[in-house]
């Protein structure tokens, strides 16, 4: 502190020295002015020390002043003082002084030796961070006669070569952070200093160059194009091939016996596919398990990769070149640094690279940095991993290599292994390779010392799961995973703790599920497989293996609980459930262990809650009363989503048809009366923290209805009341929330038929329905939905008293309010009304008013079918449409809306683009039960379908076309359902509508019949009985033609 001090006094008196040397002119000035700046410059600036910068801002614009552009002396001193004073001291200069020393270093620069490597330090100092202040000055530092630009392109001298360079990149550098908020430099400098860039890094490597000084060369152009990409990424799109060759060649450079070649512009591959989109897989396919896949052999390096430790770091700390010694080893190592640093900003570009380039385009590049198994894969993004001696460039590689997995699962979903011999090598199997060859090469690089590396080691071995599609891959892949990453469960540090977690937490929720999860997670505790920093992973044959240790923790264990799968017993030991006698108090684990254990846990759910969970369910019940019992407020948030996530697999576990069931109700209900005995309540009754009391309403909405008619009756009112509560909270998720697992419970089969409850859930509903907040109406406009789907259950218990009439019209009223609110909001109402109107009785179509209500009611479904923009809204409307019309009464009487709507439905059918709402029109008009409910519309709507199957084929969006066969379909079945209706009189008319459209209508009902499951056969089936019953009839040759046509069509038989 006393050195800073004195050093701050001694440049302080120095600066008033120069101010009097202004103004006390005399012939020995000169001389004075070199004493000062020697005096000056031997200030030790490492140590901060200046605390007015405005003193040393006036300094500056002094010496600049006063001293001669022409004096190198003087200028190679005070060039030497303002870069100490920025770099070091951190003195910010703006405004009009910043202007002026630029335009002093640029005469300097001019006017003498023009290799003045102390002026292009100093100016390269001046304009980083400042480029928004050079507007003016820039044709004279890279216009077309720049002085930046001949230097960088044709001096003979390779320091000089490299300040003006580094001047470049000072002019593009940006912050990425910093992109959106300065104004960008001018496209046209950006492309000028692009191609300079360009050109240095593409032309050939002299042979007598010092090699230090062409990486620090290298160094600048590869940042200076990341800069350039951060500002404009046109430059990147339009030169991919070329930014992606630099980026490949310079990320290998010097990188063992990876030879440095000159980089090429790499072309994307032929075998990039291009309709990806037909391609999306959703459906579940099995796990096939096939024969362990041999692994390739390993590139010979595995001593140097199995060697990594902290030791590399000495080597980064490296700042300047005064570190190193000038012995050969001390040049060899700051060679060996530089190369390094070379391939680190090589990483970095492709990384720049790859974030501004669309996925569907980078993916057909793939092929140049992933290696298949070929011996041409030495440049490499596994090799940059595996070969990279130091920690910050294995930490680069990770970030590409996980940039380029994040979202790339709908690429990955072709590849696939098989033992099958080709002429040639499909795609899909150059793919298969690429990530198999993946997997082997993250699971190596987990032999690694350094933390941080190996945390994000195994994130991105967590992205990989994520995208890889196991079921068409050799088995052997997940199993590799799992046993590598197992130990590091155990890892002292957390972080990587919470790191192997996720990797295991993706595993659980990879889907299709497979066999070869199920057995490797499954497995009961016994051994660990491990990773040893002192034993590099061994060879078998071709099969990587690694050493196996079973710890202290494990054998007790086995002893008291040998049937828990590892990874739940170390999630719930993780999370307080102490398996032995012995209980260690002495080992705390850290809340993001616990809180990612409880993530694991909700994984579980997911896929193998039969299997993992539900023969353990009480140890998971302690483990979640624990959790829910913590002070740490975001444990508890995960213990309830845990609750939440079991409680719906629960639900579902119990609603299957398999048996014998792995949970027993009893087990169930004791979970939840374990849960509701006080952790639970307590969530719902956090006053600080209303998203607790949000996700306790979840867990109640969970229960399900098999463990809520067996709960204790004070148990079932605890729910309820504390659900009505919390519907009129003040926090709008809770309330949100609250309504939403009151509608889930109004479908339980005891509060169903509980007309009381029924009601106060109405009230509760309709408030919250004209809440100011979007999500709570979003959530209550669903939960009317549930609600009049009760109602239509209630209705149809003939044990039931009726509804009050009320009720259903207060509910429509508030259905037909919400139904112009937001899309999501109309989609609800529809269902809704859909609903609601099934519930009108004759009696209530009496009263004016009520009628007028109906009215009101089908007219919003009708202008929502026509009108909305929303696909979704479209759909569910005219779903709505046809849910009503089963109900017979509405038929009665005056009809009025019969022919707004069935003609409504008639012209979505046969012209609306989007086929999912055409299939909702098409079985809409296939709903009513009698000849009489199509009125005078009967013929029109056998037209309308007619001409629908006709224009199946005509799809405007190739989206469509996955849905063009259910629409064939359901036009079929409407159609079959209309001819059940068919009389004698109805055949002649008939016959001009079927003329121009048997042979097409013939082939799609046969596609149709060998096609539809027995299931929904019923309607053809009808339609086939009554087509011979027509037959038997009295008919004239005319009709009896068009029953020989309807036979053909619809049976199979050919015309007479």
């Amino acid at each position: 502190m006393a050195c800073e001090n004195e050093s701050c006094q001694t440049f302080d008196s120095l600066s008033l020295k120069f101010s009097r040397l202004l103004y006390e002119r005399n012939e020995k000035q000169q001389q004075q002015i070199s004493s000062l700046l020697d005096e000056l410059n031997n200030l030790n600036y490492k140590s901060q020390f200046i605390t007015n910068n405005n003193k040393a801002v006036l300094l500056i614009h002094q010496f600049c002043t006063i001293i001669p552009p022409s004096d190198n002396t003087l200028v190679e001193k005070c060039c030497k003082l303002i870069v100490s004073l920025i770099t070091l001291q951190y003195v910010n200069i703006e405004g009009r002084t910043l202007s002026f020393a630029i335009e002093w270093t640029i005469q300097v620069l001019k006017q003498s030796d023009p290799s003045n490597i102390a002026a292009l330090k100093c100016l390269e100092s001046l304009i980083r961070d400042n480029v928004h202040h050079l507007n003016e000055l820039l044709p004279d530092l890279i216009g077309r006669t720049g002085i930046l630009v001949r230097l960088a392109t044709s001096s003979s001298l390779q320091e000089v070569q490299l300040w003006a360079v580094k001047c470049l990149e000072a002019i593009t550098y940006t912050k990425e952070e910093q992109v959106p908020k300065i104004a960008q430099l001018n496209a046209h400098y950006l492309d000028v200093c692009a191609q300079i860039f360009l050109q240095l890094l593409m032309q050939e490597k002299q042979t007598n160059c010092d090699e230090v000084l062409y990486c620090k060369l290298l160094i600048s152009c590869l940042r200076g194009l990341q800069s350039i990409i951060l500002q404009n990424s046109d430059v990147a799109h339009n030169e991919l091939g070329v930014f992606l060759g630099i980026s490949r060649c310079y990320m290998t450079y010097f990188l063992y016996d990876a030879n440095w070649v000159k980089p090429q512009k790499i072309m994307p591959s032929n075998l990039s596919v291009a309709d990806l989109k037909t391609n999306i897989t959703r459906e579940k396919k099995g796990g096939k398990i096939t024969k362990q896949r041999k692994q390739r052999k390993s590139t010979p390096h595995k001593k140097d990769e199995g060697k990594r430790s902290d030791s590399n770091l000495k080597s980064e700390a490296v700042i300047s070149d005064s570190d190193f010694s000038d012995s050969e080893t001390g040049k060899s190592n700051k060679i060996s640094v530089t190369q390094g640093r070379v391939r680190q900003a090589a990483l970095n570009l492709l990384l720049c690279t790859v974030k501004v380039i669309d996925k569907h385009v980078m993916f057909g590049y793939w092929s140049s940095f992933f290696p298949d198994g070929s011996p041409a894969g030495v440049h490499s993004l596994n090799q940059c991993l595996l070969r990279e001696p130091s920690p910050r460039g294995r930490i680069a590689a990770l970030n590409v290599i996980s940039t380029i997995l994040n979202g790339s699962k709908l690429y990955l979903s072709q590849a696939e292994s098989s033992e099958k011999t080709f002429a040639f090598t499909p795609f899909s199997m150059i793919l298969g390779a690429m990530v198999h060859e993946l997997h082997q090469c993250l699971c190596l690089a987990l032999n690694e010392n350094y933390i941080p590396v190996l945390t994000q080691t195994l994130k991105c071995i967590a992205l990989l799961v994520q995208a890889t599609p196991y079921h068409r891959l050799s088995a052997g892949l997940i199993t590799s995973i799992v046993k590598n990453v197992k130990p590091f469960i155990r890892h002292r540090d957390a972080t990587v703790q919470v790191a192997a977690l996720i990797v295991l937490g993706c595993v659980l929720a990879s889907e299709p599920t497979i066999l070869e999860t199920q057995i490797i997670l499954v497995q009961i505790s016994t051994k660990t497989m491990s990773i040893t920093r002192n034993k590099a992973p061994r060879e078998t044959g071709q099969e990587i293996e690694y050493a196996e240790f079973s710890s202290d923790d494990e054998d007790q264990a086995s002893e008291t609980y040998s049937n828990v799968p590892w990874l739940l017993e170390k999630c719930l030991r993780n999370l307080g459930v102490i398996y032995t006698t012995t209980n260690r108090t002495d080992n705390v684990v850290p809340a993001p262990v616990k809180l990612e254990s409880l993530q694991v846990v909700s994984a579980m759910c997911r896929n193998y809650f039969h299997i993992m969970l539900a023969p353990h369910i009480m140890q998971v019940a302690k483990a979640l009363e624990i959790s829910l019992s913590d002070k740490y407020m975001d444990l508890r948030l995960h213990a309830g989503r845990a609750v939440d996530s079991i409680g719906h697999s629960m639900q579902q576990h119990f609603a299957s048809s398999d048996e014998p069931k792995a949970l027993s109700i009893d087990k169930g209900l004791t979970f939840w009366q374990i849960l509701l005995n006080g952790p639970l309540t307590a969530l719902l009754q956090s006053e600080k923290h209303a998203t607790l009391r949000s996700i306790g309403c979840d867990c109640l909405g969970n229960i399900g209805p098999d463990i809520f008619e067996h709960l204790p009756k004070d148990k079932q009112i605890l729910v309820i009341t504390l659900l009505f509560a919390c519907s009129r909270d003040e926090e709008n998720s809770v309330k949100g929330a609250a309504v939403r697992a009151l509608a889930i419970s109004v479908l339980y089969p005891s509060l169903r038929e509980d007309l009381g409850f029924v009601m106060d859930t109405a009230e509760a509903i309709i408030r919250n329905l004209e809440d100011v907040n979007l999500t709570v109406r979003i959530k209550s406009s669903w939960s009317l939905g549930n609600l009049s789907d009760a109602l239509v259950l209630y209705k149809n218990s003939t044990t039931n008293e009726d509804l009050p009439n009320s009720l259903i019209v207060k509910l429509l009223s508030a259905s037909i309010k919400i139904a112009e609110d937001n899309n999501k909001i109309k989609s609800n109402a529809a269902r809704a009304l859909g609903n609601l109107l099934r519930l009108i009785s004759t009696e209530l179509l009496e009263q004016n008013s009520h009628k007028l209500i109906v009215e009101q009611a089908i007219a919003v479904l009708v202008k929502n079918a026509t009108n909305s923009l929303d696909m979704k809204v479209r759909w569910n409307s005219c779903y709505a449409i046809g849910n009503f019309m089963k109900n017979n009464d509405l038929f009665i009487g005056s009809t009025v809306w019969q022919h707004n709507v069935f003609s409504s439905l008639m012209d979505l059918v046969v012209n609306f683009r989007n086929f999912k709402v055409r299939i909702n029109a098409a079985l809409a008009l296939a709903v009513p039960e009698k000849r009489t409910h199509y009125g005078h519309s009967y013929f029109d709507i056998w037209e309308a379908l007619l001409n629908s199957l006709d224009n199946t084929q005509n799809i405007e969006e190739f989206s469509e076309f996955k849905h063009r066969d259910n629409l064939i379909d359901q036009l079929c079945l409407s159609l079959s359902h209309l001819v059940t209706f068919l009389t004698s009189e109805d055949l002649n008319t008939l016959n001009e509508l079927m003329v121009s459209h048997v042979d097409a209508l013939k082939t799609h009902m046969h596609r149709v019949q060998e096609r539809l499951v027995p299931e929904k056969s019923e309607t053809l089936v009808k339609a086939t009985n009554h087509i011979v019953q027509l037959q038997t009839m009295l008919l004239s040759h005319e009709e009896n033609t068009v029953v020989n046509l309807l036979k053909y069509v619809f049976i199979n038989d050919n015309p007479a």
